[in-house]
């Protein structure tokens, strides 16, 4: 019977609503504003969260069975279901204004995710731990599509050869055709996927944003273990047991540089009434030592300015390198060599050789430095901090006071 009747949806107040646009319930001008819904549609509508307790359903005026609605009414009341109010009870019904203010002030529990769009939905720890990931595995999985790519090629050379050297059978050179097609396509589909993945390290899974990144982790999870400091009634806060406080954990940390082991505790500082998050003293390799912070900067900024094109001067100069071998090589095949020729130009390769293995091995150890780091925005970053360490250090204004001296 309460399938066949349609309803109001009000609250305490005598507000009628209607669905938006988004299917959202919104305050509609009047009655003949108001939408009408099924008693499934009100209650799905509703809902069951903290709001629904300050929502009503009327029966329409085209309703005759008033009677029967009273009586689902207290059926659903029995129920602990969503009310329904006749339209001469909602005055009896309305409440302070407080109560008005209290419901638009109450929220339902959202759900948090990572792929959200809107912020207010995101769970801010899982998504740093999904870059986190991510950027610590792209590399990997930059490596997997390397080897991926190689074996494609092979199986386009194995195709290409047969092709050159076998003969084929009727119908088989088309068969032939589409298979190198679609290794054709899947090589492009690989160098594609290469290519976004070196967008994204170069630019954004860089080293300097996974170190931010876990550092941001770190402040959110300490969120969880923080207390508050009394401003002035700090004996009513002697005793106190803090709700749903999780304990706090002890980590060993591993100082692989010196091999010494240190245990540090999550610990919060309390200075005028604001948690402060802080952890134990740890040593460190730069601890007790006098560190030259100026010359550090500047050699930072210098090599992160430098590097990338340091390393297409070492790959000029390898490949020059090269050209000459190829042409000494190509020397020996041509001339009769006797045993002080043959002697020198052995000398000659072997000197080449060596040369070009120290620019390689020069070459790689500033790859392996600079690999997935974006080097200008690590140069700027140096740089700037070279500008503040110089006016920290007061530099320019005792350069200044030298000259005047001097003067």
């Amino acid at each position: 019977m309460v399938a066949d009747l349609l309803y109001y949806i009000m609250d305490y107040r005598g507000h009628y609503y209607r669905s938006d646009m988004t299917n959202e319930l919104v305050v509609a001008a009047d009655e003949n504003d108001a939408s009408m819904f099924t008693f499934a549609q009100a209650n799905n509508k509703i809902g069951t969260g903290k709001k629904s307790s300050f929502y009503c359903i009327v029966p329409t005026e085209n309703n005759k069975k008033i009677s029967e609605s009273e009586e689902v009414c207290n059926k659903c009341i029995s129920n602990k279901e969503i009310p329904i109010v006749l339209n001469n009870q909602i005055q009896r019904k309305c409440s302070s204004p407080v109560k008005e203010i209290v419901r638009n002030e109450l929220k339902n529990s959202v759900e948090k995710s990572i792929s959200s769009d809107d912020l207010s939905e995101i769970d801010w720890l899982k998504y740093l731990e999904h870059f986190i990931n991510v950027s610590s595995e792209v590399k990997n999985y930059r490596d997997k599509l390397t080897n991926n790519l190689t074996d494609i090629d092979q199986k386009i050379c194995d195709i290409l050869h047969y092709i050159e050297l076998c003969e084929t059978k009727s119908g088989e050179a088309e068969d032939l055709v589409e298979l190198l097609r679609i290794c054709r396509e899947n090589r492009r589909d690989i160098k594609d996927e290469l290519l976004r993945t070196e967008y994204f390290q170069t630019n954004f899974g860089t080293s300097i944003n996974i170190s931010k990144a876990k550092q941001a982790a770190k402040s959110i999870k300490g969120l969880e273990t923080r207390k508050y400091a009394p401003r002035k009634y700090n004996l009513l806060f002697k005793d106190c047991v803090t709700k749903s406080s999780p304990p706090v954990k002890e980590a060993l940390h591993n100082a692989e540089d010196n091999k010494i082991h240190v245990i540090t505790e999550q610990k919060n500082i309390y200075r005028g009434g604001k948690d402060i998050m802080a952890e134990d003293k740890c040593v460190t390799p730069l601890d007790g030592k006098e560190n030259n912070w100026l010359s550090f900067a500047k050699q930072q900024a210098e090599f992160y300015r430098n590097a990338e094109q340091y390393m297409i001067n070492l790959n000029i100069e390898i490949n020059e390198i090269d050209k000459v071998i190829e042409n000494t090589l190509a020397e020996a095949e041509d001339v009769n060599c006797n045993a002080a020729q043959g002697y020198n130009i052995f000398k000659t390769l072997k000197e080449l050789r060596i040369k070009r293995k120290n620019k390689l091995h020069e070459l790689n150890c500033v790859y392996a430095m600079t690999d997935g780091v974006d080097c200008s925005a690590f140069a700027e970053i140096f740089e700037k901090s070279l500008d503040e360490l110089e006016s920290i250090l007061n530099i320019g204004n005792n350069i200044e006071l030298i000259k005047t001296e001097a003067i």
